[in-house]
């Protein structure tokens, strides 16, 4: 076997060894603890116990007339619904769950806007935010809104 191959052949092995050490070390026991999981909020509102005091992200819909802001801060308190096109969990498809957020909030969030909350479930069953991103509408979501599928 000539030199060039022999070189060709390591690096190969190289590149291969390495991107198998970053995709386990992404995935698996120690790591894991790093990875933040997404959920609609029927999901969190069916397994609570399963979801206080883990990080994850939560999707949902403002529920209309529960937006409350502290007088003076930027301490926000609202219900989120779960999206119903996403509900796995029918026994808890209407129910609602309270989320806490402290920070500034994108002009597109107001109620029955589709939100993505970061943070985690508190014992109290409250979701303590650290994040909150609100989707932007889309001129499709007035007809399936109508026909009560979005």
């Amino acid at each position: 076997m000539s030199s060039a191959k022999i070189k060709i052949l390591l690096s190969v092995f190289v590149i291969t060894g390495a991107s198998a050490y970053v995709v386990g070390d992404t995935l698996f026991a120690e790591n894991a603890e790093h990875l933040t999981y997404f959920h609609n909020a029927d999901v969190v509102l069916a397994q609570p116990e399963a979801m206080t005091g883990k990080r994850i992200r939560m999707g949902g819909h403002v529920e209309k007339g529960s937006i409350f802001q502290k007088k003076g801060t930027l301490e926000y308190q609202f219900d989120v619904r779960p999206v119903l096109a996403m509900v796995t969990h029918q026994d808890v498809a209407e129910k609602t769950l309270t989320v806490r957020y402290k920070g500034t909030v994108p002009d597109t969030f107001k109620e029955d806007a589709e939100v993505i909350v970061g943070g985690a479930l508190g014992a109290d069953g409250v979701f303590e935010a650290k994040e909150l991103i609100a989707k932007c509408p889309s001129k499709y979501e007035a007809a399936k809104k109508e026909a009560g599928t979005y």
